[in-house]
């Protein structure tokens, strides 16, 4: 009995997140803007996203949504919206702007590279 409490206790210790390979622990810094990521394995508007983002050399910092749902709230509350609906994946933040529930991913992604290179945000390392 006392070997499956321990073994229950380390279990949630160590975190069930440990056995995601997408998550960052690290919150983003308020001070410098930054291309947020919070994204589904399985979600294909957050693979288009992520691979546009990659091929354009465009630095982002990734979040699994579901070990950072609270952060990704956050957010979300920022904007004005029907509370009523849900919210489709992927999240994306950068700066003041976020968007989910993306109808047209192709025209937002474009818009969001088009503030990053007025930010001179282009060249930086993508965080993962």
């Amino acid at each position: 009995m006392k070997t499956w409490i321990i073994v229950f206790i380390l279990f949630l210790g160590f975190g069930i997140s440990g056995f995601s390979q997408d998550v960052n622990s690290e919150k983003p810094s308020q001070n410098e803007k930054e291309l947020i990521v919070f994204s589904n394995n399985g979600c294909g508007k957050c693979s288009v996203a992520q691979n546009y983002f990659e091929e354009h050399e465009m630095p982002f910092t990734k979040y699994a949504v579901r070990e950072n749902r609270p952060l990704m709230y956050q957010y979300i509350n920022k904007k004005p919206r029907d509370k009523s609906k849900g919210i489709g994946y992927p999240v994306l933040v950068y700066g003041d702007s976020v968007y989910f529930s993306i109808s047209n991913i192709n025209s937002t992604l474009k818009e969001i590279e088009k503030m990053m290179k007025a930010d001179g945000l282009m060249n930086k390392k993508n965080k993962e």
